[in-house]
């Protein structure tokens, strides 16, 4: 990279886009392909005929990076399970073996990056700072842990190959003496793109000569006016997908749709294939503007799939409109098909299953449903199937109490399982949600005055701290409640929230005013009935599914730890209060399990715990000299600096736990 190119500089959006991308293009197939743009190169000028030919990077430096990141994590993530693979990418894209010093390392990044990305290729103990190149590394890796799925097909080694084989870059290499900025300006031009509408909207008019005008003005133009652009491009994407293919892409959308429409040879037939799309487009005006909708049940079941704000069920919901439009289902049966939707998104989201799987299983729901009418009973008999992971019953009451709800989902999530449950309750005078200015509110604080752990410590089991116990129930949805008096409420005593609470014109607030205390035993008896509304509201799978989803916690512990940096540490109580369990939990999982960076986790006090042990038996040696050598300092009572330690909620805000924490912007 030139001296003049700015540092590396893409975030968390960036390397997301990236990552989903290449995860479409895996799961639509070998044949599938990605567009990454241009790159242009320029001859290096310190080329010598007998060296290595090099290049001077004049556009792209950012995805050639990011890349060369993305391989790098690979490589670190099957480092003990694939040495064959991890070889073949030190080989193939990141190093020369045969050379030295700068002309070892394929890509050389800026002289401010340099040194980041040298050591992540040698893997040296400071490797995944804090800098941006660390950053996206650490994202990759978490990523990458997380994808690791028996059920996903997006397994390392295919990640490297679709990475090799499936991404496309165009390359415009320059002749010495050319003006590459110029090339640079030209394919970086301000002209406005075509977009995937303006394309078909081009297409279908090219083969309607004789009654092009006539459809233009009755049909498209009404379809323009009904939906924006961004719209228009989402709707043909979906008529896609409602057409069993589940595997279409929004960015490969137009030629998807030409490839079907080449086959109707007549104008009768692509003026029909028009009128269709125009009906379609009425329907899903619904789904992005219920209010629309006439019929009240089916307006309300569409109002609370928009309030979630999941666009991943807009095929199913665009298919059960479609059957009602076409009288296959009334409307009170359309808005039952809707309320197994939203039960799986809802259900899966308190039991804390990430929702990766569950877009790929609502994006292939369509398809399974073939010509069936999308009835209630259908959908809940496919959504029951092997590998589904629609939690049970049973599930749901273990997870509502031992899980980690404040940090579930997003926070518009959230409220809208608080609001449904409140909602629940048929209060006669019903609160007005959307004037309402609602947050979501811990009972017991998240900050403990004496009041508070006094009584906690009544409560604890042998070996039990006060706070091993606020940490075990402080976050779960027994201890949460929706209010307009937050800052209020604060870190009050409970008998000064009682006051607030049973003047609440939400019925639920009432409720917990109604409780002499607040610990730890009326928690979990208020989660156990708040599980119980869930299942009320939400219906489950059939009687048939007997096996529960996989425990999650376990899995987002190791994002945890993998998004740690270099010369950071963080402590057992606060894996503990991100993933809902006891830190003594944390430490014996730990110490049976190869996970990444187990030796960062310390004791609250910065102290290396005495029953530390690598998961390896044949290791022996101290955690505290690779501390060290990673920056860690230690004081003379052999305690780890406190300025280096990662609290809870930052170990959130790394892995992009969408929460409402003091100081997390």
């Amino acid at each position: 990279m030139p001296l003049y190119q700015r540092r590396y500089s893409w975030e968390r959006r960036h390397l997301k886009k990236l990552w989903d991308d290449l995860l479409t293009v895996i799961e639509t197939g070998d044949d599938a392909s990605h567009f990454l743009g241009s790159v242009v190169l320029a001859p290096s000028p310190a080329n010598t005929p007998a060296g290595v030919q090099g290049w001077l990077v004049v556009d792209g430096q950012q995805r050639l990076t990011t890349l060369s990141i993305l391989l790098c994590a690979i490589r670190d993530h099957v480092h003990a399970a694939d040495t064959r693979l991890a070889a073949k990418i030190d080989d193939l894209y990141l190093m020369n073996k045969y050379a030295s010093g700068a002309e070892r390392y394929t890509l050389l990044p800026t002289q401010a990056d340099r040194a980041s990305w040298v050591a992540l290729l040698e893997r040296a103990p400071g490797a995944g700072g804090e800098d941006r190149i660390g950053f996206a590394y650490r994202y990759f890796r978490s990523e990458l842990i997380a994808a690791d799925d028996p059920d996903d097909p997006s397994n390392p080694a295919r990640i490297e190959q679709a990475i090799a084989a499936q991404l496309s870059i165009v390359e415009i290499a320059a002749h010495q003496g050319d003006n590459v900025h110029r090339i640079f300006e030209c394919l970086n031009h301000t002209g406005q793109p075509l977009t995937q509408a303006d394309l078909l909207r081009n297409y279908l008019f090219m083969r309607m000569p004789v009654r092009g005008e006539r459809v233009y003005e009755q049909q498209w133009l009404p379809l323009q006016e009904l939906l924006t652009n961004e719209q228009l491009e989402t709707l043909i994407w979906l008529d896609l997908v409602i057409h069993g293919d589940d595997r279409a892409t929004q960015t490969a959308a137009y030629h998807a749709q030409q490839q079907r429409l080449e086959v109707l040879r007549e104008e009768s037939l692509v003026e029909q294939w028009i009128i269709e799309l125009h009906r379609k487009a009425r329907s899903f005006k619904k789904i992005i503007s219920p209010d629309v909708e006439q019929a009240p049940e089916l307006r309300r079941a569409l109002e609370r799939l928009d309030r979630w704000g999941a666009q991943v069920v807009h095929p199913v919901v665009l298919r059960i409109l479609l059957a009602h439009d076409e009288g296959q289902l009334d409307a009170d049966e359309a808005a039952l098909s809707l309320r197994v939707v939203e039960s799986y998104l809802v259900r899966r989201m308190i039991a804390g299953i990430a929702s990766a799987n569950s877009n790929r299983v609502l994006m292939s729901l369509v398809k399974e449903l073939a010509d069936a009418v999308p009835t209630a009973e259908e959908i809940i008999k496919i959504l029951s199937g092997n590998r589904k992971r629609f939690p049970t019953d049973q599930h749901i009451r273990e997870a509502v109490i031992a899980n980690n709800f404040y940090w579930s989902g997003r926070g518009p999530q959230r409220t809208y399982v608080l609001r449904c449950l409140e909602e629940d309750l048929s209060h006669k005078e019903p609160v007005d949600f959307s004037k309402a200015k609602l947050t979501i509110e811990h009972v017991l604080p998240q900050s403990p005055t004496e009041e508070w752990w006094d009584m906690l410590r009544t409560e604890t089991a042998d070996g039990e701290s006060p706070e091993d116990l606020h940490r075990t129930v402080v976050h779960t949805l027994g201890n949460l409640t929706l209010t307009a008096f937050n800052s209020k409420l604060a870190n009050d005593g409970f008998e000064a929230k009682k006051k607030i609470l049973e003047d609440s014109g939400l019925a639920m607030n009432r409720e917990i005013a109604d409780a002499t205390r607040w610990g730890s035993a009326e928690i979990r008896a208020r989660g156990a009935a708040l599980a119980q509304r869930v299942i009320k509201i939400w219906p489950g799978p059939e009687d048939s599914v007997e096996s529960l989803p996989p425990e999650p916690r376990w899995r987002l512990m190791v994002e945890v730890l993998a998004s740690i940096p270099s010369g950071r540490w963080t402590s057992y109580g606060d894996i503990a209060e991100v993933i809902g369990t006891h830190p003594v939990a944390v430490g014996q999982r730990l110490a049976t399990l190869p996970v990444p960076n187990a030796h960062r986790v310390l004791k609250s006090t910065g102290e290396i715990s005495a029953d530390f042990r690598w998961p390896d038996p044949a290791r022996t040696d101290a955690p505290r000299p690779i501390l060290e050598t990673e920056g860690i300092v230690f004081d003379s009572s052999d305690r780890a600096a406190a300025s280096q330690r990662i609290t809870a909620a930052e170990l959130a805000r790394l892995i992009d736990l969408d929460a409402d924490f003091p100081g997390i912007d």
